[in-house]
């Protein structure tokens, strides 16, 4: 019964930490440092201790993901990118495929008049 009681993580934690390139757990910690730091500046269950946490959570999650960008010695957000690009809606890239495709198509209408 002498555990330390934990608030719950917020809901968009598993966002931050999957934009942020962390995993989750690595995340959580992040969260329980951040409320154990917004404990000492701020009464907890406070308004400002809640807002000292989340702007705490959002510092720790930055300087983790720099931290793990300089790790990979710069690989890491070339891999990010490209998953970005592999995960793109099919609609934009059939409409990026059918373009030049249309383009033809408007162009192939106009026909020269010989007089």
């Amino acid at each position: 019964m002498n555990e330390p009681t934990f608030a719950k993580a917020p809901k968009i934690l598993p966002w931050l930490a999957h934009k942020a390139g962390i995993d989750d757990r690595r995340a959580e910690t992040l969260w329980h440092a951040a409320l154990r730091h917004a404990a000492h500046v701020h009464t907890p269950d406070a308004p400002d201790y809640w807002q000292t946490a989340m702007d705490r959570l959002l510092e720790l999650i930055n300087t983790e993901s720099q931290r793990q960008d300089a790790a990979s010695f710069g690989w890491r957000p070339w891999a990010r990118s490209l998953a970005n690009i592999w995960t793109v809606r099919m609609d934009v890239l059939d409409e990026i495929a059918l373009a030049p495709i249309r383009a033809w198509r408007i162009l192939g209408q106009f026909t020269p008049r010989i007089h």
